[in-house]
């Protein structure tokens, strides 16, 4: 039988999950939404389009500069999203 303390951890393990779920799920949505244009831009390279090698640096570097802009550390925590 599953004792009412097991059910504690249990639904205590979920809350800490979707926490941590609501906190990155920001970054995520805009880690993927921003990425599209690069993704276009990297299909248009693979499909032969000819891109010269300034047009490749330039994605390259959006893309860099993309990856910089996702990766900083998210502001802290001002309790206006609930769980």
């Amino acid at each position: 039988m599953v004792t009412a303390a097991e059910i504690q951890a249990g639904v205590a393990i979920v809350e800490a999950i979707v926490s941590a779920i609501v906190k990155v799920a920001p970054a995520i949505q805009e880690g993927v939404v921003s990425s599209l244009p690069y993704v276009q831009a990297i299909a248009g390279l693979m499909q032969g389009t000819n891109a010269t090698q300034e047009q490749i640096d330039a994605t390259l570097a959006q893309i860099n500069a993309a990856t910089d802009e996702f990766l900083k550390t998210l502001p802290p925590d001002d309790g206006a999203t609930a769980t």
